[in-house]
């Protein structure tokens, strides 16, 4: 299926997919309207696409810690997936910012010393569970050059937000 037309939401834009969930591009901030998204909840379920986020301000920190308390308060799940490196440092940053919801994948920094490439690489959180509860960078190898790539941050501070309280 094909996605319909993006809708503009102050700086962010909301693509909504064939199969219903909404991806989350550009900037979170207070034009964002996040609560709103709740409405677009199929079967108690939000699946929020996350890759497009390259920014989110304090105000756009604000609504999405309500979102997220609106979500657990009306018992809807929401799903992350490809959670933008911004987001995560977010998630990691501010604890109320995970809410009840789970993180499926997300993009991590990598880096290959045989070539010298620097990139996000999208982990699979449910894949690389075992691996990320130990605080391991799942390994990844260079697009480029084949070689191993090294995970690019400290693995403790990158992946707390995965924790549980």
């Amino acid at each position: 299926m094909t996605a319909a037309m993006p809708e503009a939401r102050g700086r962010m834009t909301v693509v909504t997919e064939g199969d219903g969930h909404l991806v989350i591009g550009s900037a979170l901030d207070e034009t964002s309207g996040l609560l709103d998204l709740l409405g677009r909840a199929a079967n108690k379920k939000l699946v929020l696409d996350l890759a497009g986020v390259t920014f989110i301000n304090s105000l756009g920190v604000r609504d999405w810690i309500r979102m997220q308390a609106a979500a657990t308060k009306a018992g809807v799940h929401v799903e992350m997936r490809q959670v933008s490196e911004p987001v995560v440092h977010q998630l990691n940053m501010i604890v109320a910012t995970r809410g009840t919801g789970a993180v499926t994948s997300f993009f991590a920094p990598y880096a290959c010393d045989a070539c010298g490439r620097e990139e996000s690489r999208l982990v699979d959180a449910v894949a690389n569970a075992d691996a990320l509860v130990r605080m391991e960078a799942p390994p990844m190898a260079c697009p480029e050059c084949g070689q191993p790539m090294a995970f690019n941050d400290f693995p403790e501070r990158f992946f707390s937000f995965l924790a549980t309280s």
